[in-house]
Parts: structure tokens; sequence; C-alpha cells
């Protein structure tokens, strides 16, 4: 149990980014991988794990986008999405 606090406490201080790359590699997933499910293109993929959500065409594709990559790699969704609103 207090290895799993540690886990968790450790995901929490994570960028949205950094929070959603460590869970793709932690999954033995590529972007290309996460592209290929969710058809969204690797740059913003990698504009996503960057931050750099002003990249995305709007607040609206950061969010969308930001929750299928949550989605895809086994993360809550809602609170990507939470966190992705704060920081835009």
């Amino acid at each position: 149990m207090a290895e799993q606090d540690q886990y968790d406490t450790e995901f929490v201080l994570h960028s949205v980014g950094d929070r959603l790359r460590i869970a793709r590699e932690a999954a033995g997933l590529s972007r290309a991988d996460i592209a290929a499910r969710t058809k969204i293109a690797e740059r913003h993929l990698t504009a996503i794990e960057e931050d750099r959500f002003e990249d995305l065409a709007s607040s609206t594709y950061a969010v969308g986008f930001a929750r299928a990559y949550a989605r895809t790699v086994g993360l809550d969704e809602a609170d990507i999405a939470r966190q992705v609103r704060s920081v835009l």
C-alpha cells in the first residue's frame, strides 16, 4: 500500500503531458500507437505531452484530444480534462 501511495503522490506532481506520457510508456505504447488508436495526429500528441496546448486549434480540441489520450492509456479522462482546463 505504501508503494502505491508513493506512486500516486509522484504521479500527481507531474504536469498533464507528463502524466499522459508516463502512462503511455508504462503501457509499452509509442505515440504512433496512440495516434492509430485515437486518430489524433502525432504532432498533436507531442504538443499535449509537452503541455503546449496553445499549439492545438482551440481549447475544445485540447480538452477533447487529452480526454481521448487519457482514455486510451487508462487514466481518468475527467481528471485529465479538468487539469487541461486549469492550464488553459
